[in-house]
């Protein structure tokens, strides 16, 4: 039996970089599902190991400063929550298989364009169960789920109520499609609709799908989306004279017409707020205390605030235990990370963002601010399955910002001696 490993016009292996991003792509989504280890999320992973590790073999490893500056930092957090408070021959396998991942999609030759192709692909046929579920709801009054409870794992049994129920007697529908929660659609597709917004390689279609993509957040009524959906949208009329052919500028921000868009924008929720039912109690949800006491923001944070707020000082420099089961979700991803790994674990997940943040541009460092902004009210920043994900568009992010300042100086020089020979003639 001979292997063949097929190659396109570049040299790459086409085959073996779509199962390795399919695998690391549905890897999030798949965590609190069964799968044969652990869960189905690293089961995703353990099924592409192998295509990794034939892939890894079969090129040399290249990679540029900058990206194995940023390997290297991800790579001490992972090797702290490792031997912070001991480790087991299952969690050593856990992060040999992330180290292989990361050697995978750290190569200059990874195939970034099939992440983003398979991303926007569930991205968008998650748009299109949001709006069948809405459709379902409040024609056929109907709850249509697209997870079954039967594939949840027994420790994720808080969400058994919310995908069991048929019927939906409530007024205020929050559909997540084949997300457990409109938040997980939400962190899941952000990078991929900033991508095809203001990535410099983006056309008139992919800001079109990008629309769209920000259309089914908001309609999933994640808080975070819908605050996200409503920055993009201004900042996409507003810094760029022509969203679709034109560079844009900060200094369109601070523009007249980017004042009225604002102001008419305003305008446009308070009517919606003051008139139609269902943004009423999106906007309340957000902003107002619930029957706990505690608004959508705080609900993530005040358990946190209280287990830090307890440590001693042993416990805040190296954290308390990993094993935090349900908890671990309930708190945010700085604060889940600081109760588990101590101060030294916090600084060395934020070194690698912050990293990442000042080596990247254009919408990966939007990305990368957007996540260190979140990781302060969502757990899944810090969550092995989504660094990974987002690793993914930040070392991609590294690669370009690193190649497109190695090749501008030249770039500069040529275009200096051709008007020097111009001038010559």
């Amino acid at each position: 039996m001979v292997l063949v490993i097929r190659r396109d016009k570049d040299h790459r292996i086409q085959w073996l970089d779509v199962i390795i991003c399919l695998a690391l792509i549905l890897s999030p989504i798949l965590q609190q599902h069964k799968g044969f280890f652990v869960n189905g999320g690293w089961s995703a992973l353990v099924i592409g190991l192998p295509f990794c590790l034939i892939r890894y073999l079969s090129l040399s490893w290249r990679g540029r400063k900058s990206v194995v500056v940023s390997f290297f930092l991800i790579m001490a957090y992972y090797g702290w929550t490792l031997f912070d408070h001991g480790f087991s021959s299952i969690s050593v396998f856990k992060i040999a298989i992330l180290f292989v991942y990361y050697l995978a999609v750290t190569r200059e030759d990874f195939s970034f364009r099939y992440v983003i192709n398979i991303a926007s692909f569930i991205v968008l046929a998650a748009c299109i169960c949001v709006v069948a579920q809405y459709i379902c709801n409040y024609l056929f009054h109907y709850r249509l789920q697209f997870l079954s409870v039967n594939t949840l794992l027994s420790e994720d049994s808080r969400w058994y109520s919310r995908i069991s129920s048929v019927y939906y007697a409530g007024s205020f529908y929050r559909p997540s499609a084949f997300f457990l929660e409109p938040s997980h659609m939400f962190i899941f597709s952000f990078p991929v609709a900033l991508y095809k917004l203001f990535s410099s390689e983006a056309d008139k279609k992919s800001h079109t799908l990008g629309l769209i993509m920000l259309a089914g957040i908001v309609l999933s009524t994640s808080g975070m989306g819908i605050v996200f959906s409503g920055a993009c949208v201004y900042v996409f009329y507003t810094m760029y004279k022509n969203p679709h052919f034109r560079k844009g500028s900060l200094k369109n921000l601070l523009s007249l017409k980017a004042f009225l868009i604002l102001l008419f924008g305003v305008g446009i929720i308070v009517f919606l707020y003051y008139n139609v039912d269902l943004v009423y109690k999106a906007i309340v949800r957000i902003i107002s205390e619930n029957e706990s006491g505690y608004n959508a923001i705080a609900g993530r944070t005040s358990a946190g605030v209280r287990l830090i707020r307890d440590l001693s000082g042993r416990q805040f420099i190296i954290g308390v235990t990993d094993a935090m089961g349900s908890l671990g979700s309930s708190l945010s991803g700085f604060q889940a990370t600081l109760y588990k790994f101590g101060i030294i674990g916090i600084a060395l997940s934020y070194l690698f963002y912050i990293y990442a943040f000042l080596n990247v541009s254009g919408n990966y460092r939007i990305m990368c601010l957007i996540l260190l902004v979140i990781s302060f009210v969502c757990a899944h920043t810090h969550n092995y399955f989504y660094m990974l994900y987002y690793s993914v568009f930040i070392f991609e992010g590294l690669k370009t910002h690193e190649y497109t300042a190695a090749i501008q100086p030249r770039q500069e020089y040529l275009q200096a001696a051709q008007a020097v020979t111009l001038d010559v003639r």
